[in-house]
């Protein structure tokens, strides 16, 4: 049984009466100190937010010329159809990024079926 395996040491501290400290001074240096940790967590906290925010704000202008450049590729048009009815029915494919698209999902498609194929001798 675990009975006998207990330290006896630990038991006579459990064994001991707990005093509860009703001195006026100890609770209030407790809820001190817990007040300045809370302010110290907020000041922190509000440090790192605004070095996150910083750092963003220094990343996003590099980021957002990749993306307008990328942008700008992607959206090229892949045949010059003039302003006629036909360059508006086909303005959804008509650029790179639909063709990528395009050629991603066939190739999905083939990947899928020579998966799935099974092989019969």
């Amino acid at each position: 049984m675990m009975t006998e395996a207990r330290d006896p040491v630990l038991q006579s501290l459990f064994d001991q009466p707990r005093h509860v400290e009703d001195n006026q001074e100890f609770v209030a240096r407790v809820v001190a100190r817990t007040r300045r940790l809370r302010y110290q967590l907020i000041g922190a906290l509000a440090a790192l937010a605004l070095m996150l925010l910083a750092g963003a704000w220094v990343l996003s202008i590099p980021v957002q010329a990749t993306v307008f450049s990328i942008t700008q590729v992607l959206t090229t048009a892949l045949f010059d159809l003039g302003e006629s009815w036909t360059a508006w029915l086909l303005a959804p494919v008509n650029n790179i990024a639909s063709l990528l698209i395009i050629s991603l999902k066939a190739t999905r498609m083939v990947w899928k079926k020579i998966k799935s194929a099974t092989w019969s001798n």
